[in-house]
Order: structure tokens, then sequence, then C-alpha cells
């Protein structure tokens, strides 16, 4: 299970690096043509030779693929992910950022499924929940790096509910409205953790549990250190440090031994 979850992560790495490296979007739509030719060798059985490194990911992946069953439309939408952030910049609210949540991170929660051998329709709506809780996240730890990319991932309806502007984005203003805007989407991204932890006990396989519940409780502690910063993201990066990384370890282990009533690591 541990090496086909590396196997996964590795393939996934390839579209995410090769996007990211790409110097244009001419480049990068080139990167998502390799990636789908990637997809055809592994589901077609015929698999591109590339230079040493990427062909041993590929092939690990396509023994995996098989292994685990996993469909090839997952890939196809997690690359989706990547071409709306060709097209996409700003967001119009939570729908359409949900949207694209699901297509880079929730999609992402859909193939551990596979890999934890978890076939249970019931785990799917939570694993979608726990990827996004985790991509939003990212989202609010990383507000400056992605508004220097261009970027704005938070829904503009609300920005404009709470009077957060573009420019106090960029001039890093940390408002009353700012704090509302944080403090609402804080809230949602917990909900998200807490509906993701809530289909834990569908993963009959213990270590897989625990390993879920782990990766949804330490992720979810970057919302404390936002806290802890009182909502400024600008002036420092919000983390945990190594230490407070493993004080979060003992309640994930008491919600993945505490079935479908324990829902929250803050519980």
């Amino acid at each position: 299970m541990r090496s086909h979850a590396y196997a996964v992560y590795a393939f996934c790495r390839l579209l995410d690096d090769s996007v990211d490296e790409a110097v244009d979007d001419e480049a990068r739509v080139a990167a998502l043509v390799r990636f789908d030719e990637r997809l055809d060798g592994v589901y077609g059985g015929e698999l591109l030779d590339d230079d040493t490194e990427q062909y041993r990911a590929v092939r690990a992946f396509a023994a995996t693929a098989a292994a685990c069953n996993i469909p090839r439309r997952l890939f196809e939408e997690l690359a989706e992910g990547c071409r709306m952030d060709l097209n996409v910049c700003r967001y119009a609210d939570w729908p359409a950022l949900e949207r694209y949540c699901y297509h880079v991170a929730g999609v992402v929660g859909v193939i551990m499924c596979h890999v934890f051998g978890v076939h249970d329709e019931r785990a799917q709506r939570p694993a979608i929940a726990m990827g996004n809780a985790m991509q939003l996240t990212n989202i609010l730890r990383d507000v400056r790096e992605d508004y220097a990319r261009g970027r704005i991932y938070l829904p503009a309806d609300e920005m404009g509910r709470f009077g957060v502007t573009e420019a106090a984005i960029a001039a890093g203003d940390v408002t009353d409205g700012w704090h509302e805007l944080m403090r609402l989407q804080i809230a949602r991204a917990r909900s998200l953790y807490d509906e993701g932890n809530a289909g834990l006990h569908v993963i009959r396989e213990k270590s897989a549990r625990r390993t879920a519940a782990v990766m949804g409780c330490v992720y979810s502690g970057i919302l404390d250190a936002i806290e802890r910063q009182n909502h400024d993201v600008f002036r420092r990066r919000a983390s945990l440090s190594t230490l407070r990384k493993i004080a979060r370890i003992p309640a994930a282990l008491r919600l993945s031994a505490g079935g479908d009533k324990m829902r929250s690591c803050r519980s």
C-alpha cells in the first residue's frame, strides 16, 4: 500500500512539476499534452520511453493503476485543475472555487480511496471533502504568493461582503474585513475537515485509517497557525514546527479509532 501511495505521488508530481517549471503558457499546454500521452501509455499498455527517472515513475504508476483499479478519468480530472490555472485567476464564489479545489485536491482523495482498498461509495464524499479542506488551507496560507503570480483564490463575492479589495491584498492590509473574511474561510475549511473525518471509519485497514487521520489533523493545524498570526498571512508564512506536528498525532490516533461519532481533531 505504501509503495502504491508513493507511485501515485510520483506520477502526480510529474504533472505538477512539468506545469510549474514551464516558462510560459505554451510550454504549460505542451506539458499537459505530455501528461495525456503518459496516461495513454499507462492505460493503453504502451509506455513512452522518457528519461530514466520519469520512466521509472510512470512504470511504477502503471503497475499501481492496474493493481488498485484506479480509473483514468480521475487523472484526467486532476489535469483539468492545471488547465483551470491557465485560464482562470479569479473565482466568483465558493461553488466556483470548490470546483477548482475538487480538480486539484478533492479528486486525489478519491484516488487514495483506491490505494487504501476502499470501494465503499460512502467514502467518496468524505474523501473529496478532506482533499478540498487541504486545498482551501493551502489557499489561505498562500494568499501572498498566489497574488504575486496574478491569482486570487478567495471567493470574490465574500471579499466584497467584507470590503476586502485586490488593492488591500496587494498591500497586505490586515483590516477588520480581512479578519472576518479569514474567519469565514477557516470555519469552512474546518467543516470540510470534519466531514472528511466522518468517513474515516469506512477505511477498514487500520494503518491506512491512521495515515488519513494524521494527514488531516496535522494539515489542519496550519489553520491554527494562521489564527496565532492574527490572520496575517502576508508577512509570515503560516506553518507548524515539528513539535507542533507531533503534538497533534495523539488526537489523530484517537480520531482514527473513534468510529463515525468522532469527527474533529479538536474534540
